[in-house]
């Protein structure tokens, strides 16, 4: 239960912000899938949760995203931040959009911008 909990808050909150901008690129496409091979997210899981996920509003999305990461252990809170974090800058350009989700996000999960910039700076750049 736990890990479906985290593996559905973190793809319902990097669609959100993968399309803050109104545009999916190839390289967050790429990202993703990295995103779901390193958390052991399965091709399957990821095409089922696309297909319920085009039935949400970016608005459900993020609220649907942000109940579940409450309910994750702070450890798997961080994890989430960190890779919206990475994939924010993955396209080579971050949207002002983009940066008010997460600072938003993480002021809500009451975690400190600081504790997700080191945790990020632990983890491997995602390549594309």
């Amino acid at each position: 239960m736990e890990k479906n909990t985290y593996n559905e808050a973190l793809l319902l909150l990097l669609r959100v912000i993968v399309f803050a901008d109104g545009v999916f690129d190839k390289e967050e496409e790429v990202a993703i899938k990295e995103i779901c091979e390193i958390e052991g997210i399965s091709d399957e899981y990821y095409q089922d949760f696309c297909d319920r996920a085009e039935k949400l509003s970016e608005k459900e999305m993020y609220l649907n995203g942000t109940d579940k990461v409450h309910v994750c252990s702070l450890e798997d809170q961080l994890k989430v931040f960190v890779w919206l974090y990475k994939i924010a800058e993955v396209d080579g350009k971050v949207h002002v959009k983009e940066v008010r989700f997460l600072l938003y996000s993480i002021r809500h999960a009451d975690i400190e911008f600081a504790q997700v910039e080191e945790a990020a700076s632990k983890t491997p750049s995602l390549t594309f």
